[in-house]
């Protein structure tokens, strides 16, 4: 198994001081997460509780409060705000098949993914290409040779409602077959 090719993510946090100017919170390279028994690593870049977001706390409460550290959250994205997530994947893998109740916007920065929707339909997305994702059950897979790398911001959402059934946020844990 190989280790992902890419430089770390940094991240970059811009925020006010407490005379209103603009001024960096953070700049620092963002730690990878594994999920148990994966070579594929993900980013966490920035989350939020609510919608509209605060945008204040350095000046409201005196320091900034970083709610990726602060609030630990135990869903794949924010139901009430928002995630901004960075995901690579090596080649040959798959995700788990997952739907979160998000408006989701994609943008493969590097190599090439695979889509595949519940229904089996596979879309193949390059380097550049977006994708706007409604809460649908997808997984998605890396089916070359490369390393791929996509960029995720995932606004929460109501969710769908079909024949009286709430489409919840689901993950089947077991990798999709590759």
């Amino acid at each position: 198994m190989s280790t992902s090719p890419f430089p770390p993510v940094r991240r970059v946090v811009t925020g006010h001081n407490a005379a209103g100017k603009s001024t960096n919170l953070v700049d620092a390279v963002q730690p990878a997460q594994l999920r148990p028994g994966e070579i594929s690593p993900f980013y966490d870049l920035h989350y939020t509780g609510e919608s509209p977001p605060r945008i204040d706390s350095e000046i409201a409460h005196g320091r900034w409060v970083d709610e990726i550290q602060a609030h630990p959250h135990p869903e794949l994205c924010s139901p009430l705000g928002s995630t901004f997530r960075c995901c690579e994947l090596a080649p040959g893998e798959a995700t788990p098949a997952h739907r979160t109740v998000t408006l989701d916007y994609g943008i493969v920065f590097q190599g090439t993914m695979t889509l595949e929707l519940e229904d089996g339909e596979r879309l193949t997305l390059h380097a550049g290409d977006t994708v706007v994702q409604r809460g649908t059950m997808h997984t998605w897979r890396n089916e070359t040779t490369e390393w791929a790398k996509m960029y995720f911001v995932m606004l929460g959402a109501n969710p769908i409602e079909i024949n009286g059934k709430k489409l919840e946020e689901e993950l089947h844990w077991h990798k999709a077959d590759t």
